[in-house]
């Protein structure tokens, strides 16, 4: 429900820069790629909670411009129903992607600095 909250009823009050977000593995990189560690933000939070972290999308917010109608109000039937008691608090795990990189170009030679020279005090 989730997925189809995020793809189907905002889905097209993402911005068009979103699609960065979505197809990040396609961006061009430069660089010598070097597989990371797996990382996930993670946080325990009751039903209220997660739901309030919907309305703060910015997608959520255009629909709401856009339609006078809070988008969530479509998911919210299914999501106390998966959760159960709604104060019960869950896990919930954002992965997060990156990107590592080694720059393996020509080496570049940085000039030397000159160490000050001081004129002796006369």
């Amino acid at each position: 429900m989730v997925n189809r909250y995020y793809y189907e009823v905002v889905g097209p009050f993402w911005t068009p820069e979103r699609e960065l977000v979505e197809n990040f593995a396609d961006v061009p990189f430069p660089f010598h790629e070097i597989e990371p560690p797996t990382f996930a933000m993670t946080a325990q939070w009751d039903l209220d909670r997660l739901i309030g972290y919907f309305r703060t999308w910015s997608s959520t917010q255009r629909f709401v411009e856009a339609t006078g109608s809070d988008p969530v109000e479509q998911i919210i039937d299914e999501l106390r129903a998966a959760w159960g008691n709604p104060e019960q608090t869950r896990e919930v795990i954002w992965p997060l992607t990156l990107r590592v990189g080694v720059n393996q170009g020509p080496t570049v030679r940085r000039p030397r600095l000159q160490k000050n020279r001081l004129k002796p005090l006369e």
